[in-house]
């Protein structure tokens, strides 16, 4: 599971980068949606299990835990 993270920010970069290319250089609308759907569909699949299944470290020092 030590690639979600990678697959996530992937996803979520593509989201991010295409709406500034067609922003600042000459990228079609179509292309621009089809890019940030694809990474909106592909930070959803992976973000989802990387941060719901994150255990947390519990903490022995306080007995707040138990």
């Amino acid at each position: 599971m030590k690639f979600l993270p990678l697959i996530a920010l992937a996803g979520l970069a593509l989201t991010i980068i295409p709406p500034l290319l067609h922003l600042l250089t000459d990228l079609a609308r179509d292309t621009t949606f089809t890019l940030m759907a694809a990474g909106m569909i592909v930070w959803y699949l992976a973000a989802t299990p990387w941060l719901a299944f994150k255990k947390e470290e519990l903490d022995t020092s306080t007995q707040d835990q138990i």
